[in-house]
């Protein structure tokens, strides 16, 4: 017979809860009165301890919803203006001016708003021209949910031309329309590249990382 002594492996598996553990688990079944009593003498003992009273619930205020504000003529472009410009104001009072305008545009979280209302209310604080705010409205009617540029410069020039051509037939007399050239589409583009949020406007991921 052949004695001595050996060693074995052995794995066991032990459950340990943590002592806080226990400690919130008698907390919790532990009666009103004895709670009550047992939250006093650790007050006593922790001077560090407060016991803050439940605050009273309110209720909570209900804002009356506002009525639509009915749309007159004043919403509608001055084609007027428009048209009868010569483009000599053109898109560098916007650049010049982009940067004082931004300072005052609010933060606003892109998911709590559409993101297209939330580029038209940047643009309208921005010092342009009605012509510019034309060609501006044409840019943002071509920019996606992902906030790409979905057309590209030439196709967005010859829209606002159409449209241009199409109301100045409204306007008696001999009118000289001036059309928008492929130089102001990327003036334009320019400015609304810096409109929040960042690489709105980008027409590819390169550009939307520049």
């Amino acid at each position: 017979m052949k004695t001595g002594l050996h060693q074995h492996q052995v794995l066991k598996q032990e459950l340990r809860i943590n002592p806080r553990l226990y400690q919130a688990m008698d907390l919790l079944y532990m009666p009103l009165l004895d709670l009550q009593q047992h939250l006093k003498q650790e007050l006593l003992g922790n001077p560090f301890l407060e016991l803050l009273e439940p605050e009273e619930e309110q209720e909570p205020v209900v804002a009356e919803p506002k009525p639509e504000k009915e749309k007159t003529g004043d919403d509608e472009p001055d084609w007027e203006k428009i048209l009868l410009d010569n483009g000599s104001d053109s898109t560098s009072s916007g650049v010049r001016d982009l940067s004082e305008s931004s300072e005052y545009v609010e933060p606003v979280s892109v998911q709590s708003k559409d993101l297209d209302d939330y580029l038209r209310e940047q643009v309208q604080m921005l010092d342009l021209t009605p012509r510019q705010h034309l060609l501006a409205e044409e840019f943002l009617g071509n920019i996606g949910e992902d906030g790409y540029l979905q057309a590209p410069l030439e196709e967005i020039v010859r829209g606002v031309n159409q449209v241009l051509h199409e109301h100045a037939d409204k306007i008696e007399g001999d009118v000289d329309v001036p059309e928008y050239t492929l130089q102001d589409a990327e003036e334009m583009l320019r400015i609304i590249q810096t409109l929040d949020p960042p690489g709105v406007g980008a027409r590819d991921l390169r550009e939307c990382l520049l």
